[in-house]
């Protein structure tokens, strides 16, 4: 069955959610509808051209209230408010909310209540969800009965989370550190700017190609919403001027002394077993444009890893900030837009050492 979903907000996510559909027809999500401000025409002209990703590999065109990818036509809306896109009449089952302006669960919710969708998935650190659901975590926890909005917190919070999730269930894990480097995004300003930003920290206004800017956000709260077990986390995140390409580390302390050879197997059968397409390894030494287009959660560095004599673990992986992330939203849409979901299973996958 393919799930059909909208999409609000044709920004650097939405954009990349279009790529990924059009590139995938197996995937089993089809675009019916797109909200945004931006005309058609640049609608399709950003979905034409870009400057990360290159030029699309199909045609796309504007007609009319319609953008035409690849002769499939999808319905272009230009609302302002969330309430007022019309998306049961274009068909939609699923709204991915990726404006970035619609976190609050109240706020999103109106795409089921006024616009006929019938769930909503906020590609963000949402602000009281029905549920956060990370792919590889606790995405098996999902309640088709009780959670309409949900969020899969964000792309860092995904890329630490799974690999937290091995660490955590083949050897133990607690007293967690984490760290986030994340490449420019698209909120940020080319030069100082003291008004235009959302964001409280005056810092986050200042010129993103200068310099590394501390950014306050509590990414380990959200890791321990997937991983309660984990217990109480310390964070510190960073955007960089870099233009794709971001850095997770996690350090802790595992249950029995541990080697780096133990950690990168586990980890090595994890991405080829049941965390396949979620986390992914890669044994060159890589640097962050290496990840680029990787539709993994987390591209593990096996070369990052470090341990101790008294169960000290350090770990680090790549991740593309837009489009890993964007693969976890259709994953996420595809399982909430089941008619029929399978049945919840137990958090604790099974393992073996070969």
């Amino acid at each position: 069955m393919s799930v059909t979903i909208g999409i609000n907000g044709f920004g650097r996510i939405g954009r990349s959610l279009a790529r990924i559909v059009a590139a995938s027809p197996d995937l089993g999500v089809s675009i019916a509808a797109v909200n945004d401000l931006a005309s058609t025409e640049k609608m399709a002209y950003g979905l034409r051209r870009d400057s990360i990703r290159g030029a699309f590999p199909g045609t796309v065109t504007a007609r009319a209230d319609h953008l035409v990818v690849n002769d499939h036509a999808i319905r272009a809306f230009h609302h302002e408010r969330p309430e007022r896109i019309p998306w049961a009449d274009a068909g939609v089952d699923v709204v991915v909310e990726a404006t970035g302006r619609f976190r609050a669960g109240t706020l999103a919710r109106t795409h089921i209540t006024h616009g006929g969708a019938r769930k909503v998935v906020i590609s963000a650190s949402a602000d009281e969800p029905d549920a956060f659901l990370m792919f590889g975590a606790n995405h098996t926890t999902y309640d088709p009965e009780q959670h309409d909005v949900v969020s899969p917190g964000s792309c860092g919070v995904n890329a630490l989370t799974v690999m937290a999730k091995v660490l955590l269930d083949r050897f133990g894990l607690h007293s967690v550190n984490t760290s986030v480097v994340l490449a420019t995004q698209g909120w940020q300003k080319a030069q100082d700017s003291v008004i235009g930003t959302s964001r409280e920290d005056p810092r986050l206004g200042r010129a993103t190609g200068e310099s590394i800017i501390p950014h306050n956000y509590v990414v380990g709260d959200l890791v321990r919403v997937a991983l309660p077990e984990i217990g109480e986390m310390r964070y510190s995140y960073y955007c960089v001027p870099t233009p794709i390409g971001s850095l997770a580390e996690l350090s802790g302390t595992t249950d029995r002394p541990v080697s780096v050879e133990e950690v990168n197997r586990a980890m090595a059968e994890a991405a080829a077993g049941p965390l396949r397409r979620v986390l992914a390894y890669d044994p060159d030494p890589t640097v962050s444009i290496d990840v680029k287009n990787n539709p993994a959660s987390c591209l593990f560095d096996p070369s990052g890893t470090q341990t101790t004599a008294d169960g000290g673990v350090k770990v680090r992986g790549w991740f593309d900030n837009e489009w890993g992330f964007s693969n976890r939203l259709l994953d996420l849409a595809r399982l909430v837009g089941e008619r029929t979901p399978a049945p919840m299973t137990s958090r604790r996958m099974s393992w073996s050492i070969a």
